[in-house]
């Protein structure tokens, strides 16, 4: 049966949206005043203060954490700080330094944190099986139903640790695009468009155990749902978003109030995922209209684009659809850095320059905005001329 609504929260009103920002170096983050940092790290770690985004989400490797389940989680593990093998490079010290640049973010105000786990440590993952793509690791398998014990230790903590660097980390979705094979996998039992999903019930598993670790914790935390991959269409690897959400429990998808959905605008693909989940969110009748986060958005960098100005000119298109529809409340900018294999960043891999879009999401963010409710930018000044690099 249909589970009770969740908390009353404030219902998302029409002409409402603010920004938020996943961006996993801490040395695009710190405030000027907390580190000294070299040039190009330094330039560009201003223009990204200058978005002020409303949330911040912060993303959780369980296997980099956890690579051993009887030792303490490598909270200080160093990160050379670069794009895999692409230079410049920043090194900071794990987990422990990203909360710690957050807490000097939020204690300046906004961003609120949105954190979502994602990658099985070797020792936790089920064996090989079902429908899956070939060169599958482990860290993208289910993970098994005994390790779900030290799935809750590693959310306590990284709450302690946020505790203790000063950060508050309030809205957490058990994992992060459960219907993509390289988070999930498998997908289907066997390798037909037509199977049942595999991937609801191991991610309802997971977000049952999320909530009983943040039920056993100190603090104000919420879950949200979702977070799911931006696919339309059922595939043997990928589940679809109406297909995901009709499978879903109706107890948990009536029972959680925030959707998280991605979707990114490229060339070829012009849909709104957003929309698509709106639909099939309707359509499991609830009592209540989700309020939906799109956790991840960008504009797509690459040859076979348009032109880098029309990219942020669609861009800005969407934001104002966004801002007009009354359940999409929150737009999350993925990455600052671009990701050399994900082309959708605002600043380019190497540092060199930025994207129109820079200005465009800081136009929207909470400097250019400081209201939910501030009209959007006007259209001639969007997609200003990007900022000099260093």
């Amino acid at each position: 049966g249909q589970a009770p609504d969740p908390p009353p929260a404030p219902e998302p009103g029409p002409g409402s949206l603010v920004t938020g920002l996943t961006e996993p170096n801490p040395n695009l983050l710190w405030p000027a005043d907390r580190k000294t940092l070299a040039p190009p790290f330094a330039h560009w770690r201003d223009q990204v203060g200058r978005l002020r985004p409303a949330y911040y989400r912060l993303m959780i490797d369980w296997s980099r954490l956890q690579p051993d389940p009887g030792a303490p989680l490598e909270l200080d593990r160093p990160h050379p700080g670069c794009m895999r093998d692409k230079l410049p490079c920043a090194a900071f010290l794990g987990l422990r330094e990203q909360l710690q640049a957050l807490a000097a973010r939020q204690a300046e105000g906004e961003w609120e944190a949105v954190v979502a786990i994602s990658g099985t440590p070797d020792w936790a993952a089920t064996e090989p099986g079902g429908c899956e793509r070939d060169g599958t690791r482990p860290h993208s398998r289910v993970p098994r139903a005994d390790a779900l014990v030290h799935y809750r230790r590693l959310v306590a903590e990284v709450l302690a640790a946020a505790r203790e660097a000063g950060a508050e980390l309030r809205w957490w979705n058990a994992w992060n695009e459960p219907n993509h094979p390289y988070f999930l996998s498998p997908q289907r039992a066997h390798c037909d468009g037509a199977a049942p999903t595999e991937a609801v019930a191991p991610y309802a598993r997971l977000h049952a155990a999320l909530g009983e670790a943040l039920d056993a914790a100190p603090g104000r935390q919420e879950r949200v749902i979702g977070d799911l991959s931006g696919t339309a269409r059922a595939t043997i690897h990928l589940t679809a978003i109406s297909e995901f959400i009709a499978a879903l429990p109706q107890a948990m998808v009536c029972g959680t109030r925030v959707w998280a959905q991605h979707a990114y605008l490229s060339y070829v693909t012009p849909r709104d995922d957003a929309r698509v989940a709106r639909d099939a969110l309707a359509a499991r009748g609830c009592s209540f209209a989700h309020e939906i986060w799109v956790t991840e958005t960008g504009a797509r960098n690459g040859p076979r684009d348009p032109a880098p100005l029309a990219r942020c000119l669609s861009l800005h298109r969407r934001l104002q659809q966004w801002h007009a529809d009354p359940q999409v409340t929150v737009a999350f900018q993925y990455t600052a850095r671009e990701d050399d294999r994900f082309a959708y960043g605002l600043i380019e891999t190497g540092l060199e320059r930025a994207f129109p879009t820079l200005g465009l999401w800081q136009a929207w963010g909470g400097e250019g905005r400081p209201s939910p409710t501030a009209p959007p930018p006007p259209d001639e000044t969007a997609c200003p001329e990007p900022p000099p690099g260093p």
